[in-house]
C-alpha cells in the first residue's frame, strides 16, 4: 500500500447557467528541481465523518502555521492560523497559557488562516480563506466581515489595523478576482476597493501603514507562479506609485514600515524565485539588499523588528529557519535558536517588551524561545493539522510507528517507540518524503520527493546509530525520478523494488527500480508509457518471492489505469490488467488466508470507486461487486482473510467488508475529526495486530482481534 503523490488531472468546472467563467481547482505544479508552487486558496471539500470501528489519535501534533501571533495586552493568549501548503482547508487554534497547549476555534474549523492582526481598541481580526473575520473576546468567538464582493473568490492573505481602519490583501483567485486590496474605515462593517492599478490581478500579500500618518500605506502583491510588485501611496489608496523597481521581480511575502525605513522580503521555492531582504528611507524610491551571502536561501515569508531597537531585525525564511541581525543588516546570525532546518512562514514576538519569539513554521507547527538566545522548542500540543501520506508499523514491534509528512517544499519522518505518546524527528534531510516502510528485518526506509536543492529525491535508510543513508537511484542534478512505491522481499533480504515515474527532463514515463544489493545499485526495470504513475507493490508471499503486482494510474487514453506483473522477482514486466476507464490511485493487498488471493481497490471516477480481485496471484482479475466512494488505499486484515478495509475519498473515512469486497460498512468511530486519508497499513507481530490510518490531519490506530483477545497497549 503507497501514497501517490501525483493529483488528479486538472479539474475545470462548468456550468450551462453561468455567465462567467469559473476558476479551475487547485493544482500542485513542480519546476525541475521539485519544488512546488504554493496551493491556490479558492475553497475547500471535508470528508463526512460516519460511525463504526474504534480508532484513537496517534498524533504527531504539529501542521502548516501560517501566522502565529499573541495578544499584545495579555500576551498569555495566542493564536495560530493554519494553512495546509498555503492553501484551504486549515484553521484557527487559541491557546490561554502562551502556546504550551492549543484548542481548535469551533468557528474558524476547516477555515485557513493566513494573517492575524490585534488593534489598539481590543478586536483581533483573521484573514482567511473566507474572507475577514473579528473576533472582540480575544479570539474565543468570531464574525465574519463582509467584503462586499463574490463569497467564492474572497480568500485573503493579509492585514494592517490602525484604530477603526483595517486593510487587507485579496486573493486573485488564479486571476478572477481583481479586486486584490480593500480598506474598511469603520472596523470592518464596509469596505471600499483600494486596489492599486497594476496590468493584472496579483495575490495581496503584503500590507504596512506608517504609524505616524495612517494614509500613507505600502501593500506588496504576488503571482501564484511568480511576479512581484511594490505599491505606496500617501493619501489612503486614492493614488498609488508603483516602487517595485530595484527589487528583484519575484513574489513579495513581507513589509515592514517605521515611517522612516521600509523593509521588504520574499521570494518563493519554484523556479528559483529568490528575493530576500531590502530596505529603503525614501518610501520605495530606491532599495539597497539587506541579505548577504551567509544567507542560504533567500526566501523571506514574515519581518519582525524589535519595537525598542530598530536595528535588530527578525526575518523568516523557507527552509532556513529564522535568522537575526543586530545592527540593521550589516551581520546576521543565521537559523538562530537551532531553527536551520525549519521551513518559517510566521515570526513575531511573544510579548511586549519581550525578546522572546513565536514561530510558524511549515509542517512542524509552531517554536517558541524563552528569550533572544534561547533555542526555538516546539510548542503544538493540540494543533493537528499534521500533513501525513505515509504511515507504517515495524513488524516486529507494533508500537514503533513511523510517518512521512510534507509542507510546500518541505517535509520528513517522525517515529514513535511507544505508540505515538512521544515523537523524534529522523534526522533525514528537510525534503517532501512519500513513503516509510519497514524492511522485514525491522530496519526503516523513507523515499524523499524533493525538492534537489535540499537534497537528492530517492530512497534513504536508517543506520544502526539513528543515522540515515541515502540510496538512490538518482538520475541527475535536477528532479527526475518521482517515487512512491516501495517494497521488501522476505526470501532475499538485499533486494528491493520502487515504483513511480521520471520527472522533468527525464520524461514522465511510469517506472520500476530493482535493486539486488540492498540498495548500492539500482536497475530500471520498466519503463511505461508517458503518463503513467506505479502507486503500488506487492509481492506474493509464497516463499519465493518471485510473483510481483504493481497497480499503476494512467493519466492518458486509452490506457488509464491498471496493473503490472512480474514473474520473475522484478526483472521483466507485463501488464495483466489494462483499464480504459478511468483508474486512478490504485492500491493492492494480499489476503492473510491464502497467498494467491489479492484485492484491488480504486477511484474510478471523481465520486465512486470501485474492488477488484484475483485469485491467481494477479494473473487475472475480476469485480467483487462492490462499487461506491473513491478508494484511497486498501489493507487486509492480518487475522482474518475475508475481512479488507478502505480508506475513502467520500462518506466514511474507513470502511470495513467482512464477506471479501461484497459489501462494507462504516468503520470510523473516532475518525471525526481526522482529514482526507492517505494511506492504510496494517501491522502484526504475534497476538498484536493494529490497524494504522494517515490523514492529512494526523494518524490514528485502530487495534485487530486475534482469536478472542484485544491488544490494545494503551490505545483502548
Amino acid at each position: 500500500m503507497a501514497f501517490d503523490p501525483r493529483p488528479f488531472a486538472l479539474l475545470v468546472y462548468c456550468s450551462a447557467a453561468a455567465s462567467v467563467a469559473t476558476p479551475p481547482a487547485p493544482q500542485a505544479w513542480t519546476d525541475v528541481r521539485g519544488a512546488r508552487a504554493p496551493r491556490h486558496t479558492t475553497g475547500t471539500h471535508d470528508l463526512l465523518p460516519a460511525g463504526g470501528g474504534t480508532w484513537n489519535p496517534l498524533g504527531p501534533p504539529g501542521g502548516d502555521v501560517a501566522v502565529v501571533a499573541a495578544s499584545p495586552s495579555t500576551p498569555s493568549i495566542v493564536l495560530a492560523g493554519t494553512a495546509p501548503a498555503g492553501g484551504p482547508g486549515g484553521s484557527l487554534y487559541r491557546s490561554t497559557d502562551a502556546g504550551a497547549h492549543w484548542m481548535p476555534v469551533p468557528s474558524l474549523i476547516g477555515n485557513s488562516v493566513h494573517d492575524v492582526a490585534w488593534s489598539s481598541d481590543g478586536r483581533v481580526y483573521a484573514a482567511t480563506q473566507d474572507g475577514v473575520w473579528s473576533s472582540d473576546d480575544a479570539g474565543s468567538t468570531w464574525t465574519q466581515r463582509d467584503l462586499g464582493i463574490d463569497p467564492q473568490l474572497d480568500a485573503t492573505f493579509s492585514l494592517a489595523v490602525d484604530g477603526a481602519t483595517v486593510w487587507v490583501g485579496v486573493s486573485a483567485a488564479t486571476g478572477f478576482q481583481g479586486v486584490n486590496l480593500m480598506r474598511s474605515l469603520d472596523r470592518g462593517m464596509s469596505w471600499q476597493d483600494r486596489t492599486p492599478p497594476h496590468a493584472a490581478p496579483l495575490n495581496g500579500t503584503a500590507i504596512a501603514l506608517d504609524p505616524a500618518h495612517p494614509g500613507t500605506v505600502v501593500a506588496g502583491f504576488r503571482g501564484d507562479f511568480g511576479t512581484g510588485e511594490v505599491w505606496t501611496s500617501v493619501d489612503g489608496g486614492d493614488h498609488w506609485d508603483d516602487r517595485s523597481g530595484g527589487l528583484p521581480g519575484t513574489p513579495v511575502n513581507a513589509l515592514h514600515y517605521d515611517g522612516t525605513r521600509l523593509l521588504v522580503g520574499g521570494g518563493m521555492n519554484f523556479g528559483s524565485q529568490y528575493f530576500g531582504l531590502y530596505a529603503s528611507t525614501d518610501l520605495g524610491q530606491s532599495w539597497a539588499p539587506l541579505h548577504d551571502a551567509s544567507w542560504p536561501l533567500p526566501i523571506v515569508t514574515a519581518i519582525a523588528v524589535d519595537p525598542a531597537d530598530a536595528q535588530t531585525i527578525v526575518v523568516a525564511t523557507d527552509g532556513t529557519g529564522v535568522h537575526r541581525t543586530r545592527d540593521g543588516g550589516a551581520h546576521w546570525e543565521i537559523g538562530i535558536g537551532g531553527s536551520g532546518s525549519l521551513a518559517a512562514q510566521s515570526v513575531r514576538w511573544a510579548a511586549p517588551a519581550s525578546d522572546a519569539l513565536l514561530v510558524g513554521t511549515s509542517a512542524l507547527g509552531v517554536f517558541r524561545s524563552a528569550d533572544a538566545d534561547a533555542p526555538l522548542v516546539a510548542a503544538s500540543d493540540g494543533i493537528s493539522e499534521f500533513n501525513l501520506v505515509s504511515i507504517a508499523g515495524n513488524p516486529h514491534d507494533p508500537a514503533e510507528v513511523a510517518v512521512a509528512f510534507q509542507g510546500n517544499n518541505i517535509g520528513g519522518v517522525m517515529s514513535s517507540t511507544d505508540g505515538g505518546a512521544h515523537w523524534t524527528l529522523e534526522a533525514l534531510p528537510p525534503t517532501r518524503y512519500s513513503k516509510v516502510a519497514w524492511s522485514p528485518s525491522g530496519v526503516l526506509y523513507a523515499i524523499s520527493s524533493g525538492p534537489t536543492t535540499t537534497a537528492p529525491e530517492g530512497l534513504y535508510r536508517r543506520e544502526a546509530d539513528a543515522s540515515w543513508i541515502g540510496l538512490g537511484p538518482d538520475q541527475g542534478p535536477l528532479y527526475e525520478s518521482d517515487l512512491a512505491a516501495l517494497a521488501f522481499s522476505e526470501a532475499d533480504p538485499d533486494l528491493i523494488l520502487l515504483g513511480g515515474s521520471d520527472f522533468g527532463v527525464a520524461g514522465n514515463a511510469g517506472t520500476l527500480w530493482r535493486s539486488a544489493d540492498a540498495g548500492q545499485t539500482w536497475d530500471k526495470q520498466y519503463i511505461g508509457d508517458e503518463g503513467l504513475f506505479v502507486s503500488d507493490i506487492e509481492i506474493v508471499r509464497d516463499g519465493g518471492d518471485e510473483v510481483m503486482l504493481a497497480p499503476y494510474t494512467g493519466y492518458f487514453s486509452p490506457d488509464q489505469g491498471g496493473v503490472l506483473r512480474s514473474a520473475d522477482g522484478g526483472a521483466t514486466w507485463a501488464p495483466v490488467l489494462e483499464r480504459s476507464t478511468w483508474v486512478q490511485r490504485p492500491h493492492v493487498c494480499a489476503s492473510s488466508a491464502d497467498p494467491q488471493v489479492f484485492y484491488l481497490g480504486i477511484a474510478t471516477g471523481w465520486v465512486t470507486g470501485t474492488l477488484m480481485r484475483s485469485d491467481d496471484a494477479g494473473a487475472s482479475w475480476v469485480p467483487t461487486g462492490w462499487n461506491g466512494a473513491p478508494v484511497a488505499d486498501i489493507a487486509c486484515d492480518p487475522t482474518d482473510g475475508d475481512t479488507l478495509y478502505i480508506a475513502q475519498g467520500a462518506g466514511a473515512r474507513v470502511a470495513r467488508s467482512t464477506d471479501a469486497g461484497l459489501t462494507f460498512t462504516p468503520f470510523a468511530s473516532g475518525l471525526d475529526a481526522a482529514g482526507a486519508p492517505a494511506e492504510l497499513a496494517t501491522v502484526r507481530a504475534d497476538a498484536d495486530a493494529r490497524l494504522l490510518l494517515a490523514t492529512n490531519k494526523g494518524s490514528y490506530v485502530a487495534t485487530l482481534v486475534v482469536g478472542d483477545a484485544i491488544f490494545a497497549d494503551g490505545f483502548e
